[in-house]
Parts: C-alpha cells; sequence; structure tokens
C-alpha cells in the first residue's frame, strides 16, 4: 500500500489509461523515475478513482471525491497522486470515460493553448485516430478551431475522424495543397503534430505565414527531413514538446489550467474516444491492442471488480 506524503492524495484506482508512453516504458525506451533499483515498476500514467487518504498539506480535498489525474504507477489498486494535478471528475462520467482524459487533456491544452497560443483560426491533428488525436480534435473545435482537419493512414478509419468533429484527410500525398485548398489558400494556423517521422515535412508547406507547427508524438519515427526554405519563407514556428523531462511544479502547472476545460467535459463537448475496455487481469491484452495499431483511440483498464487491499 503506497503512503501519501506532503501534498499527496491516496487514490483507489477505478480505471487506468493505457499510453503508447507505457509501451515504450515496458520496453525500456522511456524514462521511468519511479522505478525500483532492480529496473521493475509498476506501469500506468493515468487513472481515475476516489481518494482514500491523503497526506499533509491537501486541505480541502475530502475522502471519496471522485478524481482523474496523471500519475505515475496508475496500474494498482491504489495510487500515490500529487494533489495539484489531481481534477474532479464530472458528474455522469464513467470511470472508464474518465480515466482515457487525463493525459490527452494535458497534451493537447498545453500544446494547443499554452505553447502554439491559439486563439483562433484553422487546426490540423496529424495523427486524429489515436487517443491524444480524438480529445485533440474535439478539444480544437470546442475552442472555436475552424475548420479542424485530421490525418489518419488507414481510409477505413476515416469515419472516426469525422465523428469526432474534424475533416479527415486520408495519407500525407498532396497534403499540402488539401491544407491550402480547405482554408481558402492560406494554409492551417496551427499544426498539432502526433506522429513525426515524415508526415509533419509533408503539411509544412499548408501551414499558413506565420503560423506554428507544435511536434508531440513520434508513431512514424522520431527523424524527418524539413524544407527549411518553407520553414524560412513561410516564417513558421516549430515547437518540440514533451512531459517526460519537465518537473513536478510544472506538471501541476499544467494540470491547473486544464479546470475551464473541465465544463467543455462536463457538456460533452471534449470527451475521449474508448475503444476497448480490459479488466486488469487482462492488461497484457489492452498492451498488445495498442501495438497491434488497430485501436481508434483509447485502450482503458478496469479495475473496479479488482480485489483491492484493504485500507
Amino acid at each position: 500500500m503506497p503512503e501519501p506524503g506532503p501534498g499527496e492524495l491516496l487514490v483507489r484506482v477505478r480505471a487506468a489509461g493505457v499510453n503508447r508512453a507505457d509501451l515504450l516504458a515496458l520496453a525500456g525506451g522511456y524514462p521511468v523515475p519511479h522505478a525500483d533499483p532492480d529496473g521493475t515498476f509498476t506501469a500506468g500514467m493515468e487513472l481515475a478513482g476516489e481518494v482514500v487518504g491523503a497526506g499533509p498539506g491537501t486541505a480541502g480535498r475530502g475522502l471519496g471525491d471522485r478524481v482523474l489525474a496523471t500519475a505515475p504507477a496508475a496500474f494498482a489498486d491504489y495510487a500515490v497522486v500529487d494533489a495539484r494535478r489531481a481534477l474532479p471528475v464530472p458528474a455522469g462520467l464513467a470511470w472508464t470515460d474518465a480515466a482515457a482524459l487525463p493525459v490527452a487533456l494535458e497534451t493537447v491544452h498545453d500544446a494547443l493553448v499554452t505553447q502554439a497560443g491559439f486563439d483562433g483560426g484553422a487546426v490540423l491533428v496529424l495523427g486524429g485516430t489515436t487517443g491524444v488525436g480524438q480529445v485533440a480534435i474535439r478539444l480544437a473545435a470546442a475552442l472555436g478551431a475552424a475548420p479542424v482537419l485530421a490525418t489518419t493512414t488507414s481510409p477505413a478509419k476515416a469515419g472516426s475522424l469525422r465523428s469526432a468533429g474534424a475533416e479527415p484527410l486520408v495519407g500525407t500525398d498532396g497534403l499540402a495543397t488539401a491544407l491550402r485548398e480547405a482554408t481558402g489558400g492560406a494554409g492551417v494556423d496551427v499544426v498539432l503534430d502526433l506522429v513525426g517521422g515524415d508526415h509533419l515535412a509533408a503539411a509544412l508547406g499548408g501551414i499558413r505565414i506565420g503560423g506554428t507547427a507544435v511536434q508531440i508524438g513520434r508513431l512514424a519515427g522520431p527523424a524527418a527531413t524539413l524544407d527549411l526554405n518553407t520553414l524560412s519563407f513561410r516564417r513558421l514556428r516549430l515547437i518540440g514538446t514533451t512531459f517526460s523531462v519537465r518537473g513536478a511544479d510544472e506538471r501541476a502547472a499544467v494540470a491547473g489550467a486544464l479546470t475551464p476545460v473541465l465544463d467543455l467535459v462536463a457538456d460533452g463537448r471534449v470527451r475521449a474516444t474508448v475503444d476497448r475496455v480490459v479488466p486488469l487481469a487482462e492488461a497484457a491484452t489492452a498492451a498488445d491492442l495498442l501495438r497491434s495499431g488497430e485501436v481508434t483511440g483509447k485502450v482503458v483498464l478496469d479495475l473496479s471488480d479488482a480485489a483491492a487491499a484493504p485500507l
């Protein structure tokens, strides 16, 4: 049983989202600060559950509060959460839907609003069928983006982009031209790149003069060849972002900025797409599903019926 320290909450985990960063960590390609000296660790980085204990300095947090949060070691009956990163679960939201949100909300809001400074215009989501991508489409639309465009490499998944509220674009051939055509020749204002590889390179010429691209994920690989003439002549901003090297105070600030976004979750405008819910006992299956590339949105572990250790 973990013990909450100063400023921490003990949460009875009811559901936990599975992320590609979990797969990278399991493969040894992602930093795991809470690993034991022998290298073993409890996976997981986002959860939803009930507060069952609190450390010093957490005034105002009541036992039984329903919270969602990013937190290490989330694939467990109980997890310790930085109280500053625990957000209230909107009324009526199921545990599994709540657990699919924390990583995506933090990632997208930070990239679109804080990093890119979005204040309206057109947005492109590269990789719109991922868990983060589905939330990115809905959040951008809720914040006033028009049009919202999104890519997929699978024609069969184009419908999921449309259902989330985006105009689908399949593949990267002629992508820059398609972006300019969809925006009256100007190009999109912001690109959220969840894919990496050559996908960003294909979109570069479709960003408006003075526009911004935020590089977030690298499913298609960490290397790309960019046309620097396009970058320079269109006066583009290219921003790289990750949470793996941010400290506790930075992560808390990112979570704190989400308070107004919870209203968008509460009224249904922003939600996660949950492709599959898997019992904790079948966690290996959940990882395999995510590795398969066949998932649209999130895979979530259900811990609601797990036999938790008594307090």
